[in-house]
C-alpha cells in the first residue's frame, strides 16, 4: 500500500473500533411520568416553612431526576457531574437560579413572607425541575451523556423549558390529586344523599 494510499475500513473493522452506541427506545409517557412526579415533589417543597431548605430539597430532587433518567437511557451516573451541569443550567439563567433564593428567603418575613414565598416557590422549583427533566431527556434520547453534556449550549433550551415548565406547574396545580380527590368525595357524598 502507498503513502497516498486512503484506509477504507470495512464493516467489520470500524464495528470494532466505534461500536454503535444502542440507544434504548423509552416510552414519552414513561419520561412525564418521571417528570411530573419530581415536579410534584418540587413543588410540595416550596411549601416548607424553613428558608433554605426547600433549595437544598429543590437541588436533590432534580439531581435524582437525573439519575432517573440516566437509568432510563442506560447512561452512566455521576452524582458530581449532574450537580455541576445542574448547577451551571440554573447559574446560565441567572434570573431563574436567583428568584426561588430570593423567595426561599422572604419566607423569614414572619406571615405574609411565608405566603407569598411558598406560593412563588412552588412555580419557581417545579418549572425548574420539569426544565432540568425536559434538557436531560433530549440530550440522552439523542446519545447523549453527563461526559459530553455542554451546559453552556443547553442555557437557551434551558430557558425556553423553565418558562414552559410556569405553564406546566399552573397546570398541575389546577388538577391536583388533592382536588381532584375532593371533586370525588364531593360526587361520592352528593350520590349517597
Amino acid at each position: 500500500m502507498n503513502a497516498n494510499e486512503e484506509l477504507v475500513p470495512t464493516a467489520q473493522t470500524a464495528e470494532s473500533v466505534h461500536p454503535e452506541q444502542e440507544i434504548p427506545v423509552v416510552a414519552q409517557c414513561e419520561i412525564d411520568a418521571l417528570i411530573r412526579k419530581r415536579v410534584y415533589g418540587a413543588m410540595a417543597l416550596g411549601l416548607a416553612p424553613v428558608a433554605v431548605l426547600d433549595l437544598v430539597g429543590l437541588f436533590a430532587i432534580q439531581v435524582e431526576l437525573v439519575n432517573a433518567l440516566a437509568k432510563k437511557y442506560d447512561v452512566p451516573f455521576s452524582k458530581d457531574k449532574a450537580k455541576n451541569i445542574i448547577g451551571s443550567l440554573l447559574g446560565s439563567a441567572l434570573p431563574v437560579a436567583l428568584g426561588p433564593a430570593a423567595f426561599s428567603l422572604l419566607k423569614l418575613i414572619p406571615l405574609i413572607g411565608m405566603t407569598a414565598g411558598a406560593a412563588t416557590m412552588t412555580i419557581m422549583g417545579g418549572a425548574s425541575t420539569y426544565a432540568v427533566g425536559r434538557v436531560f431527556n433530549r440530550h440522552f434520547a439523542s446519545g447523549g451523556t453527563l461526559l459530553d453534556m455542554d451546559a453552556g449550549k443547553l442555557k437557551e433550551s434551558f430557558r425556553t423549558y423553565y418558562n414552559d415548565g410556569k405553564q406546566y406547574v399552573k397546570g398541575l396545580r389546577k388538577k391536583s390529586p388533592e382536588a381532584q380527590g375532593a371533586t370525588e368525595d364531593a360526587a361520592t357524598a352528593q350520590s349517597a344523599s
